[in-house]
């Protein structure tokens, strides 16, 4: 039996037990895909990160995340719970000091991470692929089924979109129904499937908080996750989502965004967002966050 050393970690967080969890293992060399995803079964968290060293000098490491039921090719939470989990281990060099920028080596292309260590805290920001998005063309009336939501609900005012992700965003007019809601899975899988999506994220700009953007829930039972507590990459694409429409202020120059998600879950998490501007177009978006680690451990594989 060889011994890996794993943590769970809670990210878009300070605070134990609130944000979203994930496992991450430090050092996956030698593992196959099929033992990869086998662990993060036996996590059974919304995401397992895997970190593997780099294999050229295009990047500084690599990293892989896995659902207990696929791998995916983006996954912000646990890209800030394993940086959080490497600066507490001082791997990478980390710890040597406090500001420290990485190439990670991803499915979606080499992402940026710049670390930030003040006061015992770990800020984590990476950027990700600025989203495209294009028109719903399928029937409104089926997802607010599978939401168990009246269909009366939906904001005219902004368009059903969804992006290159595959994340589809469906505006709601106010907060009661997404606290309210509770969605038939089931009939949300099969819809997801048939339609490609990777996952349904339902908001409102209407917010618990007063500083946020938006306030969201995320469903992504496609791939093993029925509701997901607060998802980074998703996020960053509603910060993009919300400018396109008019709904952000700012021109040119770095515009921050603060989304919020997980509060009816009782997993409460907040998102901060960075929308880099040129002539009106948006050129790079970055997420970022704090996390806390809730559990240290050795994970046995033959």
């Amino acid at each position: 039996m060889k011994a890996y050393t794993i943590k769970q970690v809670d990210a878009f967080t300070d605070r134990a037990f609130t944000g979203n969890p994930a496992a991450v293992l430090l050092n996956a060399s030698g593992l196959s895909d099929k033992q990869l995803q086998l662990i993060a079964r036996e996590m059974n968290l919304s995401e397992t990160a895997f970190v593997f060293p780099a294999t050229d000098s295009t990047h500084d490491l690599e990293l892989r995340w896995f659902t207990p039921t696929k791998e995916v090719n983006l996954c912000g939470h646990a890209t800030i719970a394993t940086f959080h989990a490497l600066a507490e281990e001082k791997q990478f060099g980390l710890g040597e000091n406090p500001n420290k920028h990485f190439r990670v080596k991803t499915r979606s292309g080499i992402l940026p991470v710049s670390i930030e260590q003040r006061n015992d805290k770990v800020m984590v920001k990476f950027g990700i692929p600025v989203p495209t998005f294009e028109k719903f063309d399928g029937q409104i009336a089926d997802l607010f089924n599978t939401l168990s939501v009246p269909t009366e609900q939906l904001d005219k005012s902004l368009p059903v979109l969804i992006s290159s992700s595959r994340y589809l965003y469906l505006p709601f007019i106010n907060r009661e129904p997404l606290l309210k809601m509770s969605p038939d899975f089931q009939s949300l899988k099969q819809l997801s499937l048939r339609r490609g999506l990777t996952g349904v994220c339902v908001f409102t700009t209407e917010t618990k908080h007063p500083t946020s953007a938006a306030h969201s829930r995320f469903f992504a039972p496609a791939v093993g996750i029925d509701e997901d507590p607060v998802t980074g990459s998703a996020q960053g694409e509603l910060a993009c989502y919300l400018y396109q429409q008019k709904r952000i202020e700012g021109t040119d120059g770095k515009i921050p965004v603060t989304l919020e998600q997980g509060y009816i879950i009782n997993r409460g998490g907040r998102v901060w967002a960075e929308l880099v501007i040129k002539n009106g177009t948006i050129e790079s978006v970055s997420i970022s966050g704090y996390a806390i680690t809730v559990m240290n451990g050795q994970l046995l594989v033959e």
